[in-house]
């Protein structure tokens, strides 16, 4: 709640006090002092809330601390006219910090799991103040110990002994916004500077945020790490510190650390063998000065880890010394995507070197901190003949990833939260062309339209979805919004805008970003004002129009559109129509709120078949309607729009041409059609189905020619959209006939993948083979799960199973599951013991997963109780694994729900405030209601925890939208779904 509100209820409490009848009746005369009286205490109280309330700036209205004075202007914190609903959690910038000099010593070995912290922040005064306001959660300052100096003033920024001590009134906390603010006795002048120092002791939490502690076992010891997580907003939980991205400084840290362990920052690092008084166990690491960068990107880890670096020694991976040698990819195809990057940004990575650490324990995938990135094991490390291609494809495109925040992020940052994407989006675009300069033979940038675009679609569909750039303020508000919106829609768009504008004019335009803005923050209009310069001086763009104008109409609004494409085809003309999409059609905007986008239209023809060009040849202008007056085609002859799907828009057809396209696909010469838009035609027309724009039976007679597909991307998009019928149809009495016809159209791509991996497959061909047989495997295929159940039962009497598994890596995870489910116990005891065995994390994976596959309704509910129990076996990390896998079960969906729901105040304690876990475990277990029943448990979920949502509100919002849809999905088009498959299968 925010301050005005309190007073508010303070307000109404003195009026209902005041009114209530006590059996007696009051004078006038009476009445009118009692009345003065009152107002009297009504001024005091103003008066004392004016002179003594905390806010951000640590007092409201002090006469004689400007900085105060316009604090909370524009924001409706205290307005003449307003009351504010929303806490206002920035910082001031009356102190702004220009240097840390950190030191601390963790615990790890002593068992208390606390550190001792101390902090001089040299910091610039730009206004007259007696407040230094910054962050500070879940520590213990000793405030006897602060102190506040001035610099003289001669001191240039460094920190000297001859400084005059500023006295402190006293020092206050605002938990709500999580302040630390220090009262000084006198005013600290403008254009001064001044070194703050606090004295704390932190907490080693179990929560995987802040400075928390990690471990791992050899044999029966257990070994601790201490280890840092800060985005968004924990490094306040490890120094009080200003704790937000614009606010950049220098950092010299020190780290006190036991002799026979050793510590890495964010710098390179010298020992200092100078006995620590009372720790003669301890010494000192010295780490350089850094660059000037955000608190989120300081990182500094405690370990016994091996180490080991590449030939020029400018990158080195930390992993457990028993793991070692599975972190020989990341270091092999690091330095050479390093090396890429600087080349392709034309800047050189400004730091000397490059750590990369795989941690046991990891809330996120990975974490960019700037020459110190941390990894969950499973996104670094990669053993030979024990993981799967796929896992080496997640190491290659997080390793990317997080290269590629080096500059984007890093060296440039967003100023607030709100610009989250362009850290995130970036990177999620860049790290596929990271990731193809390695490895070109697995065609990524082709991967990205089934991985990233299509994928997030489904999320941008819903009314509930939110615009790419989102005004937060609280932390709960900032991590809520680290979804696939942020990162695919960022890194869809961006890959739009990559095409439109032309990569080289792309590539300059980032350069030249980069290089304005590097080691400061920025906004989104940055950068499009870098890009629209470099387009207007190469001629792609026409000066009339700005990257701003177009970008905008993406990132600002909600949703994406769809372009509804009639032609005449009498004229050879087509007319297109634009509007947004919707999973629920009867959800739309009101009548003065229908959202308009600049879209980029490309098109080709079946006498054209020119699926290269991608440059748009005209543009929607946030117009609703626009006609093509020529075509350039034959009325018996189809039309494709969105080439290459580099646009973000679906496109839909009138039916004729829905035929047309059709006939082509049912043709021996169906690939005249690119890859990437027949994978476009199938996603598209399938789920212009869904959300009723589209004639069921159009969509599932596109379907019909995968039949004779062999490529990697049809078949995924068809996968993915043909899983929601899946799902909804799976309980329902027409499912039987929706296996046959799934079965049909695998049994030619089956017979060609076959049961068998073959070293030295290609890598689509390697990831088509297993989801054609996970498919076929889980729809009942006999040969599939014959196959499945043999090769699990010579690994189960194979001698010495935990180091010899007969099973081919990339068919491990249909082998585990289809064996688990359609066995017992037996067989999942036997892989629960593997699990607990095996040293490989990505091994780790397979076998949590496949454990949700078993049909034994106690195995699961042991199995879900497990997830969220200590000591268990089961990581932290890896409790949502646990439920997204029972929920995928379509035994298990209603029990992994009915423990949320019942189990979730436990839930919500052990994870903390780990906003991923907690979303991830809500949108899994729900993600396949689509009953009556099911929408009004979901919503007596939502009344039942109404006051304990707020980190997870939107999820909640999500999956009850999403269920609505479901419900009448089903009711509008099972009959319609049941009688095609019927003719279909006859």
């Amino acid at each position: 709640m925010t301050q005005s509100r309190e007073v508010l209820a303070m307000m109404d409490a003195h009026t209902t006090t005041f009114g209530r009848k006590r059996g007696c009746t009051i004078s006038r005369c009476g009445a009118f002092l009692l009345g003065t009286l009152f107002l009297l205490s009504l001024v005091i109280t103003a008066l004392l809330v004016y002179h003594f309330a905390p806010c951000a700036d640590g007092a409201l209205g002090r006469q004689h601390d400007a900085s105060d004075s316009g604090l909370f202007a524009g924001r409706g914190f205290l307005g003449a006219n307003s009351v504010s609903t929303k806490l206002d959690v920035r910082l001031p910038r009356s102190v702004v910090p220009v240097f840390y000099r950190l030191e601390l010593t963790p615990f790890i070995w002593e068992g208390n799991f606390t550190f001792n912290g101390e902090v001089k922040i040299v910091v610039n005064v730009t206004e007259d103040t007696r407040n230094i306001t910054l962050h500070a959660v879940d520590m213990k300052i000793d405030e006897a110990a602060t102190t506040v100096q001035m610099h003289p003033p001669d001191n240039n920024g460094t920190i000297r002994n001859r400084m005059e001590d500023v006295g402190i009134d006293k020092q206050t906390n605002d938990t709500l916004r999580q302040f630390h603010v220090i009262h000084t006795a006198g005013m600290l002048k403008a254009g001064k500077q001044y070194t703050v120092y606090i004295k704390y002791v932190g907490y080693l939490n179990d929560y995987l945020q802040g400075f928390y502690r990690s471990s791992y076992t050899v044999g029966n010891q257990t070994r601790w790490i201490a280890t840092t997580q800060f985005q968004p907003t924990d490094a306040r939980r490890a120094f009080p510190c200003f704790d937000e991205p614009a606010l950049k400084a220098e950092f010299e840290i020190h780290i006190a650390r036991p002799k026979n362990m050793t510590s890495i920052s964010n710098m390179n690092g010298t020992v200092d063998t100078t006995p620590i008084v009372g720790l003669p166990s301890y010494e000192w690491d010295r780490y350089e000065r850094s660059v000037p960068m955000s608190t989120y990107l300081v990182a500094f880890v405690v370990s016994d880890f091996a180490t080991q670096r590449s030939d020029d020694g400018k990158v080195g991976v930390w992993v457990r010394s028993e793991a070692l040698d599975q972190a020989d990819y990341s270091l092999k195809i690091a330095p050479q995507i390093l090396k890429y990057f600087e080349n392709y940004f034309a800047i050189d990575f400004p730091l000397p070197k490059m750590d990369m650490v795989a941690l046991p324990d990891f809330s996120a995938g990975a974490m960019e901190n700037w020459g110190l990135i941390t990894y969950r094991e499973t996104a670094m490390l990669y053993q030979e003949g024990v993981s799967t291609n796929s896992n080496k494809q997640r190491v290659a495109t997080v390793v990317a990833h997080e290269l590629a925040h080096q500059w984007f992020g890093n060296l440039v940052t967003p100023s607030w939260w709100t610009d989250l994407w362009l850290n995130e989006g970036f990177a999620s675009y860049v790290e596929y062309i990271g990731m193809n300069a390695v490895e070109p033979s697995w065609k990524v940038l082709e991967q990205f339209v089934v991985h990233e675009l299509q994928n997030v679609f489904a999320l941008d569909a819903l009314a509930s979805s939110h615009p790419i750039s989102v005004e937060v303020g609280h932390p709960d508000e900032i991590s809520e919004i680290f979804d696939r919106i942020s990162y695919g829609k960022g890194a869809s768009i961006i890959r739009m805008m990559d095409h439109f504008i032309t990569t080289n004019v792309f590539k300059r335009g980032l350069s030249n970003y980069l290089r304005e803005r590097a080691y400061q923050s920025a906004e989104q209009n940055d950068l499009w004002d870098a890009l629209t310069k470099q387009a207007h001086k190469d001629g792609v763009l026409d000066k009339s129009i700005t990257i701003n104008e177009i970008m905008d109409t993406w990132t600002l609004q909600t949703g994406f559109p769809v372009v509804t494409v009639n032609r005449d085809y009498n004229r050879g003309s087509a007319t297109l129509t634009q509007e947004r999409f919707l999973l629920q059609t009867s959800t739309t905007e009101v009548s003065d709120d229908k959202p308009l986008w600049w879209i980029p239209i490309t098109y080709t023809s079946q006498n054209v078949l020119n699926f290269n060009e991608t440059i748009p040849s005209r543009w929607m202008q946030a117009e609703p309607t626009i006609t093509l007056s020529n075509l350039n085609t034959a009325a018996n002859e189809w039309v494709i729009f969105n080439v290459q799907e580099t646009g973000y828009y679906r496109v839909n057809y009138d039916e004729q041409n829905w035929r047309l396209i059709i006939q082509e696909l049912n043709k021996a010469s169906f690939k005249s059609i690119s890859t990437i838009n027949r994978a476009q035609l199938l996603d598209d027309a399938l789920n212009l189905a869904r959300a009723g724009r589209l004639d069921y039976a159009t969509a599932l007679d596109v379907t019909s020619y995968l039949a004779h597909e062999t490529e990697y991307l049809p078949w995924k998009a068809a996968f993915t959209a043909m899983g929601y019928l899946d799902r909804m149809l799976v309980k329902t009495e027409g499912y039987d006939r929706f296996r046959i016809f799934a079965l049909k159209l695998l049994d030619n791509i089956y017979k060609q993948t076959g049961f068998k991996d073959i070293h030295g497959d290609p890598q689509l061909t390697v990831f088509t083979r297993i989801d054609v047989l996970s498919w076929a495997c889980s729809l009942g295929h006999k040969d599939c799960v014959q196959n499945a159940v043999t090769q699990f039962h010579n690994w189960q009497i194979t001698p010495n199973p935990d180091n010899n598994n007969p099973i081919s890596p990339n068919l491990k995870s249909v082998v585990y599951c289809t064996a688990i489910r359609v066995g017992g116990q037996a067989e999942w005891d036997f892989a629960w013991e593997r699990y607990q065995k095996t040293n490989v994390g990505s091994e780790k994976d397979l076998l949590l997963h496949a454990l949700g596959c078993t049909r034994e309704t106690w195995i699961l509910s042991r199995y879900l109780n497990w997830a969220v129990t200590e000591n268990s076996g089961i990581r932290k990390q890896d409790a949502g694994r646990v439920f997204g896998s029972v929920a995928n079960n379509v035994i298990g969906q209603p029990l992994a729900f009915n423990y949320l729901r019942n189990q979730w105040k436990r839930i919500k304690t052990y994870f903390g405030t780990s906003l991923l876990t907690i979303n991830n475990i809500i949108k899994s277990t729900t993600k396949k209601m689509n009953t009556a029943y099911e929408l009004k448990a979901l919503y007596e979920f939502e009344t039942e925890h109404s006051a304990e949502l707020a980190i997870a509100r939107r999820a909640v919002q999500q999956t009850i939208e999403q269920t609505e849809a479901n419900i009448k999905w089903l009711d509008r088009n099972h009959e319609t779904i049941l009688n095609w498959l019927k003719r279909a299968t006859a």
